[in-house]
């Protein structure tokens, strides 16, 4: 007897009996960063040595110090085409200190998860370095399973709840020239409650760590790589090299390219497009990306507002 199966039946096959292959494959798992903002996805994944507006709140705290204005973003996506993920983020700037706040949302009864983000950064003089941008995140997390009423009285319910931190970095190497590094979940933990079986247990969410450099080739044009250094022994470095050209200060037009550096290469590419006007005070600001994966592609979409 033969069984087939399309993509999007694999990719749940995969996240259901194989949680630790799924934030490899960059298929959702527990609170597992699939890459937020439809900018920086646009180029690949690689942001961290940019972060040069309210994205950076999810990737690299320090580049808030960067901003002049205050910002807000929203982002919308299904991944894989299969489980809603929404975020926002607001960000300005108090005196010398730049603080931020953000959440992502994703899934559904049957499986929801919550992640809410305080940030600040601020600039130091650092031997070597000069002025040095060092950003903090705090993260909360939540999350709640075996809600969906369709699960049968055997499901299994209960809910989670836990802490993580996050450091960055980022300098001006040159006038065009910036480097940034993002320790990610370097402390955190998360408590889960089987409220069916009466247990509980803890565990932690994987640490990160990544180094980026982005290069201003012209005033209009700009290159960004990122190196993603594994700390695990089942999970190989990545790489990740983007790009965005800017037409008329109003459209941007974006590609990247990322995978894993081992012999069993798993390749991803992106595009993606930005329009940005201006009514009155406000910047308004649309970006659309496409993720081109080998279970399923995946597009976002983000809308952000300057004051």
């Amino acid at each position: 007897m033969k069984l087939f199966f399309n993509k999007k039946a694999l990719a749940v096959l995969v996240l259901v009996l194989f949680p630790g292959f799924a934030a490899l494959a960059d298929i959702p798992a527990a609170f597992v960063d699939i890459g937020y903002g439809a900018r920086p996805m646009g180029m690949g994944g690689a942001y961290t040595g940019l972060s040069d507006d309210v994205n950076a709140v999810f990737w690299n705290p320090a580049g808030l110090t960067l901003l002049r204005e205050s910002q807000l973003t929203v982002m919308y996506t299904r991944q894989m085409g299969l489980i809603p993920y929404g975020l926002g983020a607001y960000t300005t700037r108090l005196g010398y200190h730049y603080v931020a706040v953000g959440f992502i949302s994703s899934g559904n009864d049957a499986l929801r998860e919550t992640t809410l983000i305080g940030s600040w950064a601020g600039v130091f003089k650092l031997p070597a370095l000069g002025k040095t941008g060092i950003g903090v995140n705090l993260r909360y997390r939540n999350s709640s399973f075996g809600n969906n009423e369709d699960g049968g009285e055997n499901r299994i319910q209960g809910s989670a709840s836990g802490y993580g931190m996050d450091f960055g970095l980022m300098w001006q190497i040159t006038p065009r020239t910036r480097a940034g590094v993002f320790a990610r979940d370097v402390v955190n933990s998360i408590n889960y409650d089987n409220e069916t079986l009466g247990t509980s247990y803890s565990e932690g969410v994987p640490a990160g760590l990544i180094f980026g450099m982005s290069q201003k080739i012209t005033m209009q044009s700009t290159v960004v790589l990122d190196w993603e250094k594994a700390l695990y022994e089942d999970v190989s470095d990545k790489i990740h090299l983007g790009a965005e050209v800017t037409f008329f200060k109003v459209i941007m037009c974006r590609g990247g390219i990322w995978q894993n550096m081992n012999a069993e290469v798993n390749r991803n590419y992106s595009f993606g497009m930005g329009l940005n006007m201006l009514a009155g005070k406000v910047g308004i600001q649309f970006d659309f990306a496409y993720l081109i994966n080998d279970l399923a592609h995946t597009p976002r979409v983000s809308l952000s507002l300057t004051h």
